[in-house]
């Protein structure tokens, strides 16, 4: 064994914490155990408890999210939101382009290469139960691509918010890890997090941040054996897929082992001008007004109804359907997302306020999210409603993640290239989503330490690389919902125990919601006293 050989072997052992890094392999080689060796029963008790979660708690799902979103604007437009993620005199690491592409790229890019050009299409030819319009008719067309917004918009990316700032609030402001145990710390204190539910917190967490990657990436090689399928006629079979999913996964483990600095961040940057440049490509050679006229009608629509669409819960069998295929697959997913996703923005929002984190995730993110889906979406509902492509039969016989492609085929010249490019989108998307979750559970197994080792991230890259590839096999897509929505359970649970601990951490420290003071005065209150407090590991020196 060579000295870097070494090197790398002792770092792994000694920022390792061995219960929590245990405790999730093991768990997580259980449940692949479990799949390859018992798949038809696994697919079965999937199947059952996925049905019972969506019956019984499809409501706490909803309200979860919707307190989230809450909260959210609260931190973006109340005092809170002047509370330093760090020292008075820290800076940001990263410039807020950097930081902001690093962070969307992250959260959520990969999830609109694959929905953004079909969701809204799906919505349009079938009609979502809240929506009074027929479906097919000029009349749906706003509704169809609010629902596909709402999905991806605001709501999510609220939960990202939710757990970055708690996290970012005690590591950096508290001197606690970068750990999901941090969201009791309002509850049991910050000295008392490295006991038994401490531990089992980020044990948990990890699994289901696991398995929140396990649908993203299975999802992401959904489509990519879609576009080689649809483009090519490349059929892989069972065999195929788990050797594209391996690749795939050896692509996202090296760029996660060379860190933010030289991978995630050079990745990110090159995702969002593809995205950007693909997009003002439909632009230019699509329907332009009328992507115009309907993306206004979308966001008037989408505002009006955003409570409606937050609280619906269906009382008939048909919308219960429509909500597990839907609304209560996503938040399952966001939820399962957010401990990681938070952790990795809280990596990277040291030394900016809390408002900043809040703009970045839900306004400049929803700035672009919404282009994006009005462009792709309401593209692929012009050439279905005008009889120039017939989208929905590709729907029918590939999915929904192959309507990009056909979307690319219909209306660009040259369709192929674009085709071609719309794939590397995809895979550098999944990639960059990939590694910077298994970055974070990297984090999870080393007590929140910023830089885990090599090892580290290649055993979770490797374990997340099987996973995936039993579940492609096992039931592919479906399996993957039925999967997250009953992992998302426990991270709801979580969710709702940082909303309400970080409320009564905020209001002790800086009083605002039983305070007769105006908003105004209590900012610069809150923001003079942030500015004067020091960290907890800065009163010891």
């Amino acid at each position: 064994m060579s000295a870097d050989d070494r090197n790398y072997v002792e770092k792994f052992r000694s920022e390792t914490n061995p219960i929590v890094f245990a405790g999730g392999v093991l768990l997580t080689v259980a449940i692949i155990a479990a799949l390859g060796a018992k798949p038809a029963v696994t697919g079965e008790f999937l199947s059952s408890a996925n049905s019972w979660v969506v019956s019984n708690l499809g409501w706490f799902y909803l309200w979860v999210i919707f307190l989230a979103f809450v909260f959210a604007i609260f931190l973006l437009l109340g005092p809170w939101g002047q509370i330093k993620l760090g020292s008075p005199d820290e800076e940001p690491e990263f410039s807020y382009w950097k930081y902001f592409v690093m962070m969307f790229t992250a959260g959520m890019a990969g999830g609109l290469a694959f929905w953004g050009p079909g969701e809204g299409l799906v919505h349009y030819s079938t009609a979502p139960p809240l929506l009074e319009a027929g479906a097919g008719t000029q009349e749906i067309m706003p509704g169809a691509l609010q629902y596909a917004i709402f999905h991806t918009g605001l709501s999510p990316w609220s939960v990202y918010v939710v757990f970055g700032v708690v996290i970012a609030f005690f590591a950096y402001r508290r001197g606690a890890s970068l750990r999901p145990a941090v969201l009791l710390a309002p509850f049991i204190g910050a000295d008392n997090l490295d006991g038994f539910l401490g531990k089992s917190v980020d044990i948990l967490i990890t699994v289901i941040s696991v398995a929140g990657i396990t649908v993203s990436f299975g999802a992401g090689i959904t489509q990519l054996l879609s576009g080689l399928g649809y483009n090519w006629g490349i059929e892989v079979g069972d065999i195929g897929t788990v050797v594209i999913t391996l690749l795939a996964t050896i692509v996202v483990t090296t760029s996660a082992s060379l860190g933010i600095r030289r991978g995630i961040r050079r990745l990110a940057t090159f995702n969002i001008y593809l995205f950007i440049g693909l997009m003002l490509s439909v632009l230019i050679f699509g329907p332009l007004t009328f992507l115009l006229n309907l993306g206004t009608l979308t966001v008037s629509s989408y505002f009006t109804n955003f409570i409606e669409m937050s609280l619906f819960i269906g009382s008939s069998p048909e919308a219960v359907q429509w909500l597990s295929s839907w609304t209560l697959f996503f938040w399952p997913w966001w939820l399962s997302f957010g401990p990681m996703i938070g952790i990795f923005i809280a990596r990277i929002s040291r030394g900016r306020k809390i408002r900043e984190v809040v703009f970045a995730a839900l306004v400049v993110a929803f700035a672009i999210t919404v282009p994006w889906f009005v462009t792709m979406s309401g593209t692929s509902i012009w050439l279905q409603s005008t009889g120039q492509a017939d989208l929905m039969a590709v729907f029918g016989e590939y999915g929904v993640e192959a309507i990009g492609f056909s979307l690319f085929e219909a209306l660009m010249p040259f369709p192929q290239v674009f085709s071609a490019l719309f794939l590397l989108l995809v895979f550098s998307f999944l990639a960059t989503t990939i590694d910077s979750s298994t970055l974070s559970v990297a984090m999870l197994t080393v007590d929140g330490n910023e830089d885990p080792s090599t090892i580290n991230r290649v055993i979770w890259g490797v374990l997340i690389g099987l996973l995936t590839s039993i579940l492609m096999v096992v039931g592919g897509f479906g399996a993957l919902q039925a999967f997250i929505i009953l992992v998302g359970l426990p991270s709801a649970i979580l969710c709702a125990v940082a909303l309400i601990g970080m409320t009564i951490e905020f209001e002790r420290e800086f009083p605002v919601i039983l305070s007769s003071k105006t908003w105004e005065m209590q900012s610069e209150e809150v923001s003079t006293e942030a500015r004067e407090q020091k960290l907890a590991g800065d009163a010891d020196d």
